[in-house]
């Protein structure tokens, strides 16, 4: 697997749920939606999709623009040739070369558990003392 789709899953998508809004945008270039609009079309939780949208916005990956005077947030795909010519990149590895799919899945499953490990340090001990 190329380098490039190997660090833009380590540091962009992160998650299953980035990988499916990356691939979603990547299916529908135009899209301009909610996160729950986009929720509901990619089939996961609100919850997990919002700060998927976030990570990708701040790598400038989607734009995140506001409408009605504040109360709703719209993530689009950013206009750039470079963002899309990456993000084809991913969807054929990982869609269509299923050695590069089990390289992604098991990227994003070690990010996980490393998340994971980091989050849930068990608590310093004073040495061998009961």
């Amino acid at each position: 697997m190329d380098d490039r789709i190997r660090d833009f899953i380590a540091t962009s998508a992160r998650t299953i749920v980035g990988l499916d809004v990356v691939l979603f945008f990547q299916a529908n270039p135009s899209a301009f939606d909610t996160p729950r609009g986009i929720a509901l079309r990619t089939h996961r939780a609100v919850d997990e999709v919002g700060p998927a949208l976030e990570r990708l916005a701040k790598r400038g990956i989607v734009e995140r623009h506001t409408r009605g005077e504040g109360r709703y947030t719209c993530y689009a795909l950013a206009k750039d040739p470079d963002i899309w010519d990456l993000l084809c990149m991913v969807g054929e590895a990982y869609l269509d070369d299923p050695t590069s799919r089990k390289e992604i899945i098991r990227l994003l499953i070690s990010i996980q558990h490393e998340e994971r490990t980091t989050q849930v340090q068990p608590p310093a001990t004073g040495g061998d003392k009961p």
